[in-house]
């Protein structure tokens, strides 16, 4: 398998798919193609991510998309979002603080 800078995995449960997870998924990889990003940066939709069971409300925080390998952790994207998500992180390497659940380098938001 390629080796990629960056690999964001979008959610696509029960609650994150209705919501609009599967747009924003082909929206987060048209434009990683469009800006050039391809050979570094990898979308992959992935099962329930269990956000929603850590705040016991079913969809509080959805959908939900996670960078990794730095373990960067977002809620309540939507495709508006997808742009800034790929603008400030994707390409400049800082985190859209507004959308941000968790970080594995601070342990907290």
């Amino acid at each position: 398998m390629k080796s990629y800078r960056l690999h964001t995995f979008v959610c696509q449960g029960k609650q994150c798919s209705a919501k609009g997870s599967e747009a924003i998924h082909e929206s987060l990889k048209e434009k990683i193609r469009d800006r050039g990003l391809k050979g570094e940066v990898k979308s992959s939709r992935s099962g329930c991510l269990g956000v929603c069971r850590e705040t016991g409300v079913a969809g509080e925080y959805s959908p939900v998309i996670v960078v990794y390998p730095e373990g960067t952790w977002y809620r309540n994207v939507t495709i508006e979002d997808v742009d800034e998500i790929i603008e400030k992180h994707l390409k400049g390497g800082q985190p859209v603080e507004r959308l941000l659940h968790f970080r594995l380098d601070t342990k907290t938001v």
